[in-house]
């Protein structure tokens, strides 16, 4: 018995491993995306592009998620990015679901183990998806509730603010806010903030002189690493549970499953339901779900539920409590109902539309292949590696750390004589259009009564 449970341990351990392969490019590249839109976009630029419930929004947020990864664990950080900079509900959602069903990669992982019927059905499918999701959104999620939720976020992961002229680290409630260009800016005394608004260009840097900086990059990383560790545990739990629940549930169980709702169309519509539930019970996300899903299909399962479960790896638990920590309790647990719904509609849609012009597969007893291979490795040996790579490069830029930013400057209080770094200087004030830098506040009191004593 003992030994039984250790042997269905171990192999429940191998495929979290597995599962993790499969996704380990794609969650990296995914959490660089998301740390490269936090370092180099700003709110302003997703305003413009993602900041309305409108079809422009809309087809922004789906080129956008084309451009991006097929993980859903490594975008929801960047969906978390964008709704936190300014991005609808609307658009964010789309840009969700288009990230993880919408990119090529995904397609060619589901034409080498399911079959290109498979792979068309899925693309054809992602709007379908896009569209009822949207919907159902804006039929049942108040935007002045979302509004209130960014609110949250930007108060709970952004208690800290840089001033843009003296580059001093203060707490946002201390701040002097000035709105510009849609986004508020924080200063430590009226002095900064009356050279701010003399020059604004000055103290501001766009994305295209961050994206061609050393600082630029290293923000990024930073970025990176801020999203990785607000979101390990729900990735390692969710990996591990998959690979135990994998291995324990025998292939029995999913046979009986596949035998329930009739035949005809009750068969269709149980088989869309049961497909995304099954994947909430298996806990397979990202491109996991795809090795799984080829084992659904040559156990029996229908078409229907094969493309639902597909879809259905943006519901697994993990997500679902991430959901509801971005959005909170009542929007996150909407957006999860409004996604299953979503999704087994589609599986639903989709089987029809196959099923009318022939296309739908004979079932098949075994998984097609295990894929193409390149110089004799799989793609995603190839992947994993250069991604891997690009994150040593990552890490060395978080090591080195900022370049000569302004923040790292040390500079000397005039009244003390002592040396301070101008990101950790508690005091600061401006005189004659220039700033000086103190190490107490009593310095500073010093200098304020009689400035010219000191200079």
């Amino acid at each position: 018995m003992i030994g039984t449970i250790l042997e269905t341990v171990g192999e429940g351990l191998y495929l979290a491993g597995d599962f993790l392969w499969q996704a380990l490019w794609a969650l990296l590249l995914g959490f660089m995306i998301s740390g490269a839109i936090q370092a180099f976009v700003s709110k302003e630029g997703m305003v413009n592009y993602m900041g309305e419930p409108d079809l422009k929004s809309v087809l922004y947020a789906m080129g956008f998620g084309t451009a991006s990864t097929s993980c859903s664990f490594g975008d929801i950080a960047a969906t978390k990015t964008l709704f936190k900079k300014g991005a609808h509900i609307i658009p964010t959602v789309a840009f969700k679901i288009a990230s993880t069903n919408f990119v090529i990669g995904l397609t060619f992982v589901i034409w080498a183990l399911l079959g290109w019927e498979f792979a068309v059905a899925q693309a054809v499918g992602a709007p379908i998806f896009i569209l009822i999701a949207i919907v159902l959104v804006h039929l049942w999620i108040p935007y002045e509730e979302t509004r209130q939720a960014r609110e949250r976020l930007l108060k709970e992961e952004q208690p800290v603010v840089t001033d843009p002229v003296c580059k001093m680290r203060l707490n946002r409630e201390n701040g002097i806010p000035v709105e510009h260009k849609n986004e508020t800016v924080y200063f430590c005394s009226e002095g900064c903030k009356r050279l701010f608004e003399q020059n604004p260009g000055t103290h501001t840097t766009s994305w295209k002189e961050k994206i061609t900086s050393w600082n630029g990059w290293v923000e990024a990383a930073n970025q990176t690493k801020k999203d990785l560790k607000m979101l390990w545990k729900e990735l390692a739990i969710g990996f591990l549970l998959a690979g135990v629940i994998a291995a324990a549930v025998p292939q029995t169980v999913w046979t009986l499953l596949f035998e329930g709702g009739g035949a005809g169309v009750t068969q269709v519509a149980y088989n869309s339901v049961l497909g995304p539930l099954i994947s909430v019970a298996t806990f397979v996300g990202s491109m996991g779900n795809v090795p799984l899903a080829a084992v659904l299909w040559g156990s029996g399962f229908a078409f229907a539920g094969v493309i639902a479960f597909l879809y259905a790896d943006l519901i697994v638990p993990q997500l679902i409590r991430i959901y509801r920590k971005i959005w909170g309790k009542k929007i996150g647990t909407r957006i999860s109902i409004i996604l299953f719904v979503s999704m087994a509609t589609t599986g639903f849609i989709v089987y029809y539309l196959f099923a009318a012009v022939g296309l739908i597969p004979d079932i098949a007893l075994e998984p097609t292949g295990e894929g193409v291979t390149i110089l004799g490795f799989e793609p995603v040996t190839i992947l994993n590696v250069l991604f891997l790579l690009v994150g040593v490069v990552f890490i060395a830029l978080l090591m080195r750390g900022r370049k000569g930013a302004p923040g790292d400057r040390a500079v000397e209080d005039p009244v003390t004589g002592t040396k301070v770094t101008v990101k950790n200087a508690d005091y600061c004030t401006v005189h004659d259009e220039s700033i000086y830098y103190f190490e107490s506040d009593d310095s500073r009191a010093q200098f304020q009564e009689s400035p010219e004593a000191y200079l």
